[in-house]
């Protein structure tokens, strides 16, 4: 059988540009540095999915240029701050999709 288990350099190489990659939604196991390393890599465009809702793994991606697009019934900070701060300005300016999978 073969070995399944990767480095994580490694696993955000398989991510290319306009892939859909699906979360959780919440702020709980957001692989942070799985998020930090696809930054690195420079992929683009992708669609962030987050399943019930998404939180500072889609505003992430969202704000270092990685994902175009969210699909997602919110994105916020629960508690912390009702929307999503790079949601918030990249909506504004016209240069990020959100879809809304509700």
């Amino acid at each position: 059988m073969r070995e399944k288990l990767v480095d994580i350099d490694q696993a955000a190489k398989i991510v290319k540009d306009a892939d859909n990659v699906v979360f959780n939604g919440s702020m709980d196991w957001t692989p942070m540095a799985m998020l930090r390393e696809l930054a690195r890599t420079e992929v683009r465009n992708i669609t962030a999915l987050g399943i019930v809702g998404g939180a500072m793994n889609l505003d992430f991606l969202l704000g270092t240029g990685v994902a175009g697009q969210v699909e997602t019934c919110s994105l916020g900070f629960g508690e912390f701050s009702r929307v999503a701060p790079n949601y918030a300005r990249l909506q504004k300016q016209g240069r990020m999709r959100m879809l809304d999978n509700t």
